[in-house]
């Protein structure tokens, strides 16, 4: 047992006797299918409960046979004895081990006793346990049956949430001290039939959960109020200023479907009544009527006539839709062509919007006529980005004096806003445009982008006043300079990784939209805030003179990293963000959550740009730049500690190199990470970033 390197444990069978007496087998293996033996029952916790059937409009509900009494604390607002699921100790029981890896365990609990719950042998039961005090983790073995006929699973199941859809934004979650990991275990306890003492709060899963992730949102805590949990040694958790990483509407973030695992997932849109409603809409009083539009609602079994899936009023899954992604669907954005592209021309650009809802009807960008007129606030630009080894930018003109501009920009082709270029609307239906601002004469070399970025302006919410911008995926096309064909830009992120957790990436007023590439061309290695580092803002204010990086493999890095980087940035407005409070929902150190595969390695490329603290005295050149080294810029965005940035600079790192005009790195020391951090070597990035290791027990 103490030499197992992985153990798997598994619950074989279990029976109830006539006199109420619970027996359970199960196994433990190691890495290589070997039983282990030795298990201590000082290590072991059970829990069994029952699927109790929902009545009257109620949800099916588990609920725990080993519960105890909580008494309110001193410090919560509660004030009155709640009864609470706990785990029954394994020393509580019998345990015999079999000395081939098999065990039985007895239950001290009787379930025919129990004078609050009559035990009924038809209902489907589950057991489950954790295992504590070794030196790894144990994934939690449950085991669902029918006690009256021993088949497994039971009559009634409740299968809403499966570990995938919680781990694809939380990676792993564990709790309780770090030995409880699966969702069908953690319902055992957290059911309605389990209080805070301390709070007075429910702590169903379905309840908690929901109020957890609604966080700063939840009516009764926009209003002034707290959403608060007591744990363990009654240490407060205070919920109210979190918040949740995409629209809350987005109930199939968790609830989906399509999963095999969770045949009741549409129990979201199926299932209606007062409990879980209101565990995001906790300003209805439904036994008074209080914010309820249709008055007093005294009976769950009837809240299905409003909003079952064919409620006459408001069907749950139609008031939980999201306009913006069903208006969404009918924008496609294209790039057609790109050419003009070699030193001293003006590049020309085709572009086509079309409707995929509509036989790819195209869109026009010149008519009263259309969701995309400059007075609506819809915008369409073109941006044009140079080179595609690290966008650098230069020579582009935006930033237009010493003192005035942002650095590094693109060159901007504007179709649709203020400033738009003269359109040539193709027979296609397609339209054409020439930039005003020709890719520089000399200083540029290789590949570029062209990143197609937008908003049409339209209706779409009904619920809102006047006319909404919307957000639709960017895209982009490589073009040669002077390569003999396009290469494109290295792929290091995965956005469905990002939409994990963030289910559409779409920022600066809608225009940029999941495209990280798109990003990239803005948020490169030569660019900062400085442009709104304006004297007497809020920003300056706020957060001082001095300019920050918005290079994206920085700001990425140490937005997530939250009090660890401290990372804050003027935007939009000359207004303050201020990054430090981010509390990332999953594991730091695991790269592979925006990451591609093997792409989070260091760069060993002495074309990879430095990136630019400050943009210096003359914005128009990178040559008076105070820059970071490209492999220790990423890392110093989670690795900020004294430390750490002792360790870069003795292995080539510099916080102070110097830039050429162009922004490629004048003579300074060489980076030597991959000696150590590269693949296989003896301090591998996969290996040194345990989040990177195969996820749980």
């Amino acid at each position: 047992m103490s030499s197992a390197s992985r153990i798997e444990a598994a619950i074989t069978d279990a029976a109830v006797s006539s006199s109420g007496e619970l027996a359970v087998g199960f196994r433990l293996v190691g890495e290589q299918g070997v039983g282990l033996s030795g298990l201590s029952a000082t290590s072991l916790g059970f829990v069994v409960a029952r699927l109790e059937p929902g009545t009257a409009g109620r949800s099916n509900a588990w609920r725990a046979y080993t519960s105890r009494l909580e008494q309110p604390g001193p410090s919560g607002p509660g004030t009155t004895t709640q009864r609470q699921a706990v785990t029954e100790r394994g020393t509580e029981g019998r345990l015999v081990d079999n000395r081939d890896g098999t065990y039985q365990y007895t239950f001290a609990k009787n379930l025919t006793t129990d004078p609050e719950i009559v035990y009924d042998a038809r209902l489907t039961h589950r057991i489950g346990f954790e295992i504590r005090g070794l030196s790894i983790a144990v994934r939690n073995p449950v085991f669902t049956f029918q006690p009256s006929t021993g088949n497994s699973l039971g009559s009634l199941q409740r299968e809403v949430v499966s570990n995938a859809r919680c781990n694809a934004c939380h990676d792993q979650l564990e709790f309780h001290g770090g030995a409880r990991f699966d969702m069908q275990y953690c319902v055992t306890c957290h059911n309605p039939h389990s209080v805070d003492a301390q709070s007075g709060n429910s702590l169903d899963m379905a309840v908690m959960t929901h109020k957890i992730h609604l966080g700063s949102h939840l009516p009764s805590v926009e209003t002034g109020g707290r959403y608060e949990i007591y744990g363990f040694n009654n240490v407060r958790y205070d919920y109210s200023t979190l918040q949740f990483t995409q629209d809350v509407r987005n109930c199939t973030t968790c609830h989906q479907e399509s999963d095999l695992e969770t045949p009741q997932a549409s129990n979201w849109r199926q299932v209606a009544n007062s409990e879980k409603c209101s565990s995001c809409h906790d300003d209805i009083d439904f036994s008074t009527g209080n914010g309820h539009a249709t008055g007093v609602a005294a009976l769950d079994a009837d809240c299905l006539i409003c909003h079952g899936p064919t409620g006459l009023v408001a069907p749950i899954e139609r008031s939980h839709e999201i306009p913006a992604a069903a208006a969404a669907r009918r924008f496609r954005f294209e790039i057609l062509d790109v050419n003009s592209t070699s030193p001293g021309e003006r590049p020309i650009v085709t572009i086509r919007i079309s409707d995929p809802s509509n036989n790819d009807a195209s869109y026009e960008l010149a008519s009263n006529e259309t969701p995309f007129r400059a007075v609506d606030r819809a915008a369409v630009t073109v941006d044009i980005a140079w080179t595609t080894v690290d966008f650098r930018n230069n020579g582009s003109g935006s930033a237009s004096s010493a003192v005035s501009g942002t650095p590094a920009q693109p060159i901007r082709m504007v179709f649709v806003g203020a400033g738009a270029l003269p359109l040539t609307r193709n027979i296609d239906g397609s339209f054409t445009a020439t930039a005003a601002v020709p890719i520089p004469a000399s200083g540029v070399s290789g590949s570029g982008v062209a990143a197609l970025e937008g908003r049409p302006a339209l209706d779409f919410d009904l619920r809102l006043p006047g006319v909404e911008t919307l957000g639709v995926p960017g895209v982009t096309r490589a073009f040669a300079i002077t390569d003999s064909a396009p290469v494109p830009r290295r792929n290091v992120v995965s956005l469905e990784r990002c939409n994990d957790c963030h289910q559409k990436l779409s920022l600066h007023g809608n225009n940029r939209t999941d495209n990280t590439e798109l990003c990239a061309t803005c948020h490169n290695p030569n660019a900062t805030d400085v442009n709104r580092r304006v004297a007497g803002s809020a920003c300056v204010a706020a957060l001082g003179a001095d300019d920050a990086p918005i290079d994206l493999k920085y700001m990425i890095h140490a937005l997530h990293a939250g009090a660890r980087a401290n990372y804050s940035v003027c935007g939009f407005g000359n207004e303050p963000h201020d990054y430090s409070a981010v509390r990332y929902p999953g594991k730091l150190d695991n790269c592979l959550g925006c990451h591609r595969d093997d792409t989070y390695y260091p760069a060993n490329d002495p074309n990879r740009l430095a990136t630019s603290f400050d943009a210096g005295p003359d914005r128009r050149t990178a040559a008076d730049d105070i820059a970071v080294s490209p492999a220790t810029t990423a890392c110093f965005g989670c690795h900020s500690g004294s430390l750490a940035t002792a360790h870069m600079r003795q292995n080539g790192g510099s916080f102070e190199i110097r830039k050429n005009a162009d922004g490629s790195t004048a003579v300074g020391p060489i980076e030597t990470c991959m000696l150590c951090h590269g693949p296989g070597r003896i301090a591998d990035v996969r290996t040194v970033h345990p989040g990177l290791q195969p996820a749980g027990p």
